[in-house]
């Protein structure tokens, strides 16, 4: 539903729908609440700041020619939220006594309720969700970009292996598998909390880093509950390419009858010695291995390269044999590369690695660079895979 009006002389256009709501303010600041009234995104001043259910909150901007970010302090993600809400407690007290002239009026009456919900989350009230967020999930990793609009069930805590020295994501945690019963409560409780927020997500992503690395007696009834759940949405997951040798073909089309749509791999390089190096399990052959048989269950999948990685030791033969592993993959249309920026975290092995052993990281010229290589040597037909920029350190869920 499109609306647009004006009060005093402020011009305001907006949409409702069925997952949100948008309200953009003389074309100079636009707040987007979900339908259960959680802050999503403002835009202000040409900066976009983005609320992750987590409470945290992510600031991006362009700045002389480049994407800047920054994650803002918990005093400064509080005055954003309690000045998104005062702006919507001044609209409600407006629209309540009828003092918007309407050029495009709401359809129906669902509007009032909507910003009526979206003025009670003040920063009090988002720390309030902050906590039953905690109480329902335990930290979100990552996601690939397709799916920063699914809704996340975490049949597993962790990573399988843990072991890549380039990531934090999972390091404070073990690897579990949750039971049946308990993924069903875990299902029910996301229900819950999500509310009419519900409406904005798009799939579900079965989580957490390697969830199709559980054995199938386990997995399968997992991804059924999933469906029963959530009235049959597709569902999505990550599967670590080693790791999955260990299932078959018809395992995969089993996984697929059960809704399963793509699987996301994190390749990182095509390059075995650099695999080693960064203690990633397994070998190029072994993620083309992996691909092979999902494509022949009709599962789609996405790859995700890491660009950077290994430095100026690596650059060469990382270019090289990453380029000659996707190529020897079945890709189609239906699947997506992935281009992410090696980010060095200082919590993490890796940066003392590289230094320990003289590699020198890559400029962000020469990373774009490394990029532009593998993507010039790709060889797939007209309908080939998508190819797309990951920029990780922009997720917020």
């Amino acid at each position: 539903m499109l609306l647009s009006g004006t009060f005093g002389s402020t011009l305001l256009t907006g949409s409702l729908k069925a997952g949100s709501l948008t309200l953009m303010f003389d074309n100079v600041e636009a707040l987007t609440y979900d339908r259960a009234g959680r802050l999503w995104s403002r835009w202000v001043g040409g900066h976009t700041y983005r609320r992750g259910l987590d409470g945290r909150v992510l600031e991006k901007w362009r700045e002389g020619g480049q994407r800047r970010r920054r994650w803002l302090s918990e005093e400064q993600a509080a005055a954003l939220i309690d000045e998104s809400a005062a702006r919507m407690r001044e609209l409600a007290a407006r629209l309540s006594a009828g003092r918007i002239a309407w050029t495009i009026a709401p359809e129906h009456d669902g509007l009032a309720g909507a910003i009526d919900r979206a003025a009670q989350f003040d920063a009090r009230e988002a720390e309030r969700d902050r906590i039953r967020f905690a109480d329902v999930y335990s930290p979100i990793g990552i996601l690939p970009p397709d799916q920063y609009l699914a809704l996340v069930l975490q049949a597993t805590s962790g990573c399988s292996f843990n072991t890549c020295t380039f990531c934090n994501f999972y390091a404070d945690e073990h690897f579990r598998v949750k039971s049946a019963s308990v993924f069903r409560a875990h299902a029910r409780a996301v229900r819950a909390f999500l509310g009419d927020s519900i409406h904005m997500r798009r799939s579900i992503f079965v989580g957490e880093a390697n969830a199709l690395i559980v054995p199938s007696d386990r997995l399968m009834p997992l991804l059924e509950i999933a469906g029963q759940e959530f009235g049959g949405w597709p569902i999505y997951a990550f599967l670590d390419a080693f790791s999955g040798r260990k299932k078959a073909t018809d395992e995969y089309r089993q996984m697929a009858s059960l809704g399963l749509k793509r699987v996301s791999i994190g390749l990182e390089s095509g390059h075995d010695p650099l695999l080693r190096f960064v203690r990633k399990p397994g070998h190029a052959a072994d993620a083309i291995d992996t691909v092979a048989a999902l494509k022949a269950a009709g599962l789609a999948v996405s790859l995700i390269v890491l660009v950077g990685l290994g430095g100026d030791r690596y650059a060469e033969r990382h270019t090289a044999d990453t380029v000659a592993a996707l190529n020897a993959m079945p890709l189609d249309k239906a699947d997506i590369i992935y281009f992410s920026d090696l980010v060095e975290h200082p919590d993490t092995p890796y940066p003392a690695q590289a230094r320990a052993a003289g590699i020198r990281p890559l400029t962000a010229g020469e990373m774009s660079t490394q990029r532009q290589a593998i993507r010039a040597g790709l060889r797939f037909a007209t309908n080939g895979p998508i190819v797309s920029n990951y920029h990780i350190r922009e997720f917020v869920y």
